[in-house]
């Protein structure tokens, strides 16, 4: 009886040498797709025992999506029920509050005469005037309730300067982030805690701060200009508004009535200052910058 070759005794040499005697049309089905193809049949050998490398045959080719970063959106975050447990005495708020602002208008105000050009210039002097804005409001409602607001503000006065030190920065860049980044976790963390303060006598706390967000996007776009291509300059600013954080957050947690027992307090700040973070992240991600 002839030898029969087959697939697995054929050399690749004798699969060229072969004589190909007519050509079958099969169809394959893989998944829920389908292909068709021409199947060779060689002389002197069967069609079955034949192992060609077909395009079925192959292993799909592997495709990696790289996980995309959704954007972070704009929004409220959720302040707890139970706010009022942490939250200060209408005037003592109304005090640091008050405090804060002016200290932010101080830092802004000296920046007018180190940015460069006439946009910036008026830019960061809108900001101030925001800043000085706020400042007024929450003094004019001490007065309007009877405080005198140089004795309410007193207690902060030299713990403010402190921070303002060594928060302030060294370069002009550094120095509007600086005060961009804690400008804007003290106006998120005020107008937030406001929500859990006994306002009695005042009609809406939290208008009293009339935050403008497009002070914030003034400070960005200035940001930007020195920022495009300077991949060093994005990393010093980026660990500099990290190292800003820490100090701003003590400024913020000082205004808290807490036990000091940290079972007991926790439960009230985590979401109050997980909200807070959460709008500076998105605050460093419309710069680019690494929180």
């Amino acid at each position: 009886m002839p030898f029969a070759a087959s697939a697995s005794t054929m050399s690749v040499s004798m699969l060229r040498s072969a004589k190909v005697t007519k050509w079958i049309p099969v169809r394959c089905r893989f998944g829920e797709g389908e292909s068709s193809s021409l199947l060779p049949v060689y002389r002197g050998l069967a069609p079955r025992l034949l192992a060609v490398p077909f395009p079925w045959f192959r292993r799909p080719r592997l495709t990696f999506d790289p996980p995309r970063l959704r954007p972070r959106r704009e929004k409220k975050f959720d302040i707890p029920a139970d706010l009022a447990e942490i939250a200060p005495e209408l005037r003592q708020f109304l005090g640091q509050a008050a405090c804060v602002q002016l200290s932010s208008f101080e830092r802004l105000s000296a920046l007018v005469a180190l940015v460069p050009g006439v946009t910036a210039k008026e830019a960061v002097g809108h900001a101030a005037a925001r800043a000085f804005a706020r400042h007024q409001n929450l003094v004019g409602e001490l007065a309007r309730l009877g405080a005198e607001p140089e004795r309410e503000m007193a207690p902060y006065v030299e713990r403010l300067e402190r921070f303002a030190e060594v928060t302030a920065g060294h370069e002009w860049p550094e120095r509007v982030l600086g005060a961009h980044i804690c400008g804007g976790l003290l106006d998120d963390f005020f107008v937030a805690l406001s929500r859990g303060v006994k306002a009695e006598g005042v009609k809406d706390l939290p208008a009293l701060f009339a935050v403008d967000p497009a002070d914030g996007r003034a400070l960005d776009d200035l940001l930007r200009a020195p920022l495009a291509g300077n991949a060093q300059l994005a990393a010093q600013l980026a660990m500099w508004g990290r190292r800003l954080v820490g100090d701003t957050l003590l400024i913020a947690r000082s205004a808290l009535r807490l036990t000091g027992d940290a079972e007991a307090d926790d439960p009230h700040t985590e979401p109050l200052f997980a909200g807070v973070i959460a709008a500076h992240t998105r605050r460093m991600d419309a710069l680019g910058l690494t929180a």
